[in-house]
This record gives structure tokens, sequence and C-alpha cells, in this order.
């Protein structure tokens, strides 16, 4: 739980990508807490954009902020079981009918 003071929250995913556009491995993805929306997008900007590790490798860092109650329907989303059911499983006796 995030204490009340807490206004705004910045997602910040760091992203290695190759020359031809193919992502190595998981981003990492964080969050930072804070007071309000302008710190929170003051900081955000202050974060480097895209660095050029080597001749084939290169390293982008995106951000979004979001207030409190966004960040927290976010959370409760991805918290949610997937809805649905699972696929049906034959009988046996069934198979290639």
């Amino acid at each position: 739980m995030l204490p009340e003071s807490v206004g705004a929250v910045l997602m910040i995913g760091h992203f290695i990508v190759s020359i031809f556009n193919v992502q190595l491995g998981a981003p990492v993805i964080y969050t930072m807490p804070f007071e309000t929306m302008e710190q929170c997008r003051f900081y955000g900007e202050q974060l480097p954009k895209d660095i050029q590790i080597d001749i084939e490798w290169k390293h982008s860092t995106r951000f979004e902020c979001f207030t409190i109650g966004q960040f927290q329907e976010l959370q409760r989303q991805q918290m949610q079981p997937q809805q649905g059911t699972a696929p049906a499983t034959p009988e046996p006796g069934d198979e290639g009918v």
C-alpha cells in the first residue's frame, strides 16, 4: 500500500533492442512514487532516452506517469484472475472423432 502523500507514480521501462528491432530478453520495469504529477513528469524527462551500446544494440528507456488512482486500477487489473474457461479435454474413446 502506498502512503497518502503519493499522488503520482512513474513507471519506467528499460529495453535492449538490436538494429533489427529485436528485443533482447524481457524489459526491466519498475515504479517510483511522487507527491505530484509535475514532479513525476520532471523526473521522467531527466531519464536518458536512447543510448547506443555498440554497433548492434541500443538501450531505450520509456516512462509514463500515472495518477495514484490509475496506477491502483492497473494493479487491480493485473491481480484479477484471467476470465474464461479451460479448453475441453476429450473423453476417453473420443480420440480421432
